[in-house]
């Protein structure tokens, strides 16, 4: 059992609670990995930290977990979007071909790390219209949004994004982060 990828206290600066919980997942997952298994992270944010973030937290002298752990868990963990279309299973599951065209708005995370195409080379081969965003962050980054200090900055950083959207052509709005789809879903409330 996993308890979380230590995101929530990395944003937050809390980087000794971030490694202990890096440390928990990778000597859990590790063995599991070892056995021929692969990571899926649903949630992006998830994904980049045990990808990118584990090594900076963990290699080294900054914790007793092998490098050679954090090198395997990183290696063999993926975005769900990531693994369905590293191993082309969109094309074994039979969907039928939808009518709608959808505006995607990708995470900032996978962004940076140059994974966002995965979800929209899915989407396309699904049979769906796919217009993806060219969009930065959503405004909410984890908990930031959230923080009565920094509301308006969170919804002035939205407005870009929403005028992105209300430009799209698409029947629907998507988005892979549960940040994001808060930040929109509110928006939506307030139109």
């Amino acid at each position: 059992d996993v308890d979380g990828s230590g995101r929530p206290p990395h944003s937050k600066g809390l980087l000794e609670k971030s490694r202990a919980t890096a440390a928990d997942a990778v000597e859990t997952l590790a063995p599991e990995v070892r056995d021929g298994k692969d990571v899926v992270v649903v949630e992006p944010t998830d994904a980049v930290m045990l990808q990118s973030d584990y090594h900076d937290l963990l290699d080294g002298d900054a914790s007793s977990v092998p490098d050679a752990d954090v090198a395997t868990v990183s290696e063999n963990t993926y975005g769900i979007m990531e693994y369905v279309d590293a191993h082309r299973l969109d094309e074994t599951m039979g969907l039928n071909a939808p009518t709608e065209s959808l505006t995607y708005h990708g995470h900032c995370h996978q962004k940076a790390t140059k994974k966002d195409h995965h979800a929209v080379g899915v989407l396309r081969r699904a049979g769906y219209g796919v217009d993806p965003l060219d969009s930065t962050c959503c405004g909410m980054a984890g908990s930031f949004g959230y923080e009565a200090e920094h509301y308006s900055m969170s919804k002035a950083i939205g407005r870009i994004l929403f005028d992105q959207v209300d430009a799209s052509d698409g029947d629907e709005v998507v988005a892979p982060g549960a940040s994001c789809r808060t930040q929109l879903k509110e928006r939506d409330a307030n139109a």
